[in-house]
């Protein structure tokens, strides 16, 4: 990976773009039909493909909204805003933004980008002022689409109005209806810019298609720079790997701003299936619309199917549709994967690995067997090679000894923007992207996910994993979820904290889950604090802040 990483107005190749496109040569019959400036290993060309062969197919329901749009429908709402980014000036290479719950004018700014080569800059639907400005700052954003507001009215048009005065490089930003105040554009004004133009924008697999921040539980989210093809073959191959097909209903609980909501959605389509998109997540909402259009798929992270089983024990809900679908987004123990195939019923749940730098990388077949869907994220994905290294000595290990997972192949990012050295700290010489997740592979070839590096709690010189505690404190009858972390200790470096959900109507104290811990792990690993609590600070896309839950822990010890 070069050491210096840019979108702007440069294909994968190196070929500098124009007007014209990626700089390649393609045969196009006509230059004045956007289809045939569309090609099949784009985004674009996924749903123009769509269109093009069963355009009168329902390709999304909003359920919230109870609308249904056809493929056809969605292409020819991707062309006009493709054609309106053109009429407006925005040339291929520079940035556009999105800031948005998971509504329809959200997957026409979406594919309308991928349409027009304008890389989309997903904006976390959580951002609060100073998240949005730097984010739209270190992005060099020229034109951002957003709704009025998310959970309030207005709050997000009040908060560009807050920091647009300090974004010199953003141009324009299009607020989704029919009003907007001074300064903004509304979306059928932005629309009506495009009207009786042509798109005549030719885009390669190699170009940029999203610039997507990590989610933050570490620390300062950074910008992945990920290509069309990437996006592409990683959805088809999904699908694949799941068995989708056109009669398949896929729920897509997930915020389309994160690279597994976003996969979720593209993998219905390449299979020509139908996603059910929920505005956003709420667990009695998602399960009722499961029943009402027959969902045969569901993906999730862990705290999503937390929810979901609790919304189960106090109301029924007619599932029988339902067949499998995907966990992902942070480490989910095996008792929640068996909770879920049991209990929903989904027969071919499975776990699946993914992180924003490297897409879908590692994946469970629905006829693997139980005992590896429920504790292995499978098996890679086409095209990607894994290896398990050593992360002190770089030396590869063999099956059955914890390491650092390594990740190599098409789906990879291109590299961070405007950070090369986060990028070769990430990407080294070979090509190998460094995880920072600690993994070990069976004799058969399957991956377990064992915590995170910088997770990792070293107790008087004894490395402690923390998934290993948490995995171990859900055996407990009372306990439905546990994170543990690391706290500063002066005698031994660093000690242990819990933080317990208990059941719903459970009731326990710390006392009686140390004293479980001391009679069935060693007296080490043991938490020298448990802290319950109802909820943990989650991204907006439902993983668990653990460094949030340390300064927490911190907060809680200085207290008298």
């Amino acid at each position: 990976m070069a050491n210096q990483v840019a979108s702007s107005g440069v294909c994968g190749k190196g070929i500098a773009l124009n007007q014209a496109g990626c700089g390649k040569k393609y045969p196009v019959k006509n230059a004045d039909d956007p289809a045939q400036m569309v090609r099949s290993d784009t985004v674009g060309g996924l749903l123009q493909r769509r269109a093009a062969e069963g355009g009168d197919r329902t390709a999304v329901i909003w359920a919230a909204r109870n609308l249904r749009q056809t493929y056809a429908e969605l292409y020819d709402a991707a062309l006009k805003v493709a054609k309106a980014l053109a009429a407006y000036g925005l040339v291929p290479g520079e940035h556009a933004a999105v800031w948005a719950p998971n509504v329809p004018e959200y997957l026409a700014v979406e594919f309308g980008c991928a349409l027009a080569g304008v890389p989309i800059l997903f904006i976390n639907s959580g951002y609060r002022a100073y998240e949005l400005e730097y984010a739209l700052r270190q992005s060099d954003t020229r034109i951002l689409f957003l709704a009025d507001g998310n959970l309030q009215p207005s709050e997000y048009v009040d908060i560009v109005r807050e920091v647009r005065s300090r974004l010199p490089a953003l141009r324009q930003a299009v607020v989704f209806g029919e009003h907007a105040g001074e300064g903004f554009t509304t979306w059928p004004e932005f629309l009506a810019l495009g009207s009786g133009r042509n798109n005549a924008t030719l885009v390669c697999g190699d170009d940029i298609f999203s610039i997507q921040y990590t989610s933050g539980t570490t620390g300062q989210p950074k910008a992945a720079l990920l290509s069309h093809q990437a996006y592409v073959t990683n959805s088809f191959a999904i699908a694949e790997r799941q068995g989708l097909t056109a009669a398949d209903v896929v729920c897509v609980p997930l915020p389309l701003f994160h690279a597994y909501g976003c996969l979720t959605l593209f993998s219905a389509l390449a299979a020509g299936a139908t996603a059910v998109v929920s505005e956003r997540f709420r667990a009695g909402d998602l399960l009722a619309a499961i029943e009402r259009y027959g969902g045969t798929a569901l993906s999730g992270t862990p705290t999503m199917f937390v929810a979901v089983l609790t919304e189960m024990e106090t109301h029924s809900y007619d599932l029988t549709s339902l067949r499998g679908g995907n966990v992902a987004g942070a480490f989910c123990p095996p008792a929640l994967v068996r909770q879920v195939i049991e209990r929903l019923p989904a027969p071919e749940f499975g776990i699946l690995y993914g992180s924003t730098e490297g897409l879908v990388s590692l994946m469970n077949h629905p006829a693997t067997p139980l005992p590896d869907r429920t504790g292995t994220v499978g098996v890679p994905m086409p095209g990607f090679e894994v290896q398990i290294i050593d992360p002190r000595t770089g030396d590869p290990l063999p099956p059955g000894q914890q390491g650092e997972l390594l990740l190599r192949g098409p789906g990879l990012m291109r590299g961070y923007y405007r950070l090369p050295e986060a990028t070769a700290q990430t990407i080294d010489e070979q090509g190998w992207l460094h995880s920072g997740d600690l993994a070990v592979v069976d004799a058969i070839g399957s991956y377990r996910i064992t915590g995170r590096i910088k997770d990792l709690i070293i107790r008087g010189g004894e490395n402690v994993f923390p998934a290993e505690i948490e995995q171990f404190l859900l055996t407990h009858p009372k306990v439905r979820d546990a994170q543990v972390v690391g706290v500063p200790c002066d005698y031994y470096g660093e000690d242990i904290v819990a933080f317990i959900r208990l059941k719903t109507g459970e009731t326990a104290t710390a006392l009686e889950l140390k004293k479980y811990c001391r009679a069935h792990i060693a007296i080490g690993r043991v938490p020298a604090l448990f802290f319950f609590v109802d909820e943990y600070p989650l991204t907006a896309s439902g993983k668990i802040q653990k460094f949030r839950l340390q300064e927490m822990a911190r907060q809680k010890m200085s207290e008298p």
